[in-house]
């Protein structure tokens, strides 16, 4: 008995909650002009409309126009920018063009041997630069040959000087036996 009251309960709200969907009202401009007209009583030939409805329903299309006239006007100033935009870019491209016919004016003698003359100099800069780095790259060597030279006596003195420590290890210990010897008789 519970179940089925709890099933018919559930069904009522289901029932329900469809036809509060179905009612959702057409909210475009003709929507809105087609409820006017069918909850407008007749009267003969004529339909009577609440002066609110057709009130709302005008002030509705002047809110519609007045968006599309912005929409309209913001499209408009986006052209007029980019026509401003394209004359700009027109007129840098003229500067781009005198400039490369300056550009081309270089091939003039006198130019030619500036640019000589500057391609001589990085040259001198560069032989200068070469005979410095060899002066350094010798001065290297030379301390290269000095730190073998030192690193070869640092190994002979460390093998003499080990040498002689086992050679005084020996002498101590033959002492020591010694010493042991004539303490045992």
């Amino acid at each position: 008995m519970k179940n089925i009251s709890l099933l018919s309960t559930l069904l009522l709200l289901i029932c329900i909650s469809l036809n509060v969907s179905a009612q959702v009202p057409d909210t475009t401009l003709a929507g809105q002009y087609e409820a006017v007209v069918t909850k407008s009583g007749s009267y003969k030939i004529y339909k009577n409309v609440q002066k609110i409805k057709i009130e709302q329903l005008w002030k509705n299309v002047k809110d519609s126009l007045k968006k599309e006239r912005k929409i309209a006007a913001d499209s408009k100033a986006q052209l007029q920018k980019g026509i401003e935009e394209i004359a700009a870019l027109q007129a840098e491209n003229q500067e781009l063009k005198a400039a490369d016919s300056a550009l081309n004016k270089l091939k003039n003698v006198g130019d030619t041997t500036l640019l000589w003359g500057l391609v001589i100099l990085l040259g001198a800069g560069i032989v200068f630069v070469i005979y410095r780095s060899r002066s350094t790259v010798q001065e290297v060597k030379d301390q290269n040959e000095r730190y073998e030279e030192l690193n070869t006596e640092f190994r002979e003195y460390k093998s003499k000087a080990a040498e002689k420590e086992r050679k005084l290890a020996r002498e101590l210990q033959d002492e020591r036996n010694l010493v042991d010897e004539l303490k045992g008789k």
